[in-house]
């Protein structure tokens, strides 16, 4: 069977997706949803439409670890990352609007696409610049050790 997997911005939208194709959400998407007061057609959903899955714990792994490497970790929460784990896990299509998460998608081999984004063209790497003084750091340094100033991401290029 084909299926989705879907962050919380894809149910945001109302949209219908193909009858043949199952849809998934992580139990972050969840809790998402409750605090957005879409409790009630949370529930609809869960009757009719959607299964909750949890991903394997070797998938959230694998998808923290390659977030590092290109800097996106600081840029994911942690339902991010459940949703990119449980679509590697699955095999399924990732639907969400965010580009950290479709760039994270795209480097663990996750096939991904907006709803109503058109989506990321290339992956990118991230590094930290300082506010300050302008030295650069890995992606999840959040001070400098130079003048004390925040860190702001930015892109540094492909992985």
């Amino acid at each position: 069977m084909k299926g989705y997997v879907l962050d919380s911005s894809a149910l945001f939208y109302g949209k219908d997706f193909p009858p043949s194709f199952e849809c998934v959400i992580t139990p972050g998407v969840v809790r998402e949803l409750k605090k957005e007061d879409m409790g009630e057609r949370l529930e609809l959903l869960l009757a009719t439409k959607i299964r909750v899955v949890s991903p394997s714990m070797r998938s959230v792994k694998k998808v923290e670890e390659k977030a590092k490497e290109t800097g996106d970790l600081r840029r994911l929460s942690q339902t991010d990352i459940e949703i990119v784990a449980l679509a590697l896990d699955l095999g399924y299509e990732l639907v969400s609007d965010d580009y950290s998460v479709q760039n994270i998608a795209r480097v663990v081999g996750v096939p991904c696409r907006g709803m109503e984004q058109k989506g990321i063209r290339e992956v990118y790497r991230w590094k930290a610049k300082c506010k300050g003084c302008g030295k650069t750091f890995d992606a999840d340094v959040r001070e400098c050790d130079v003048c004390g100033s925040e860190t702001r991401t930015r892109r540094d290029g492909r992985p």
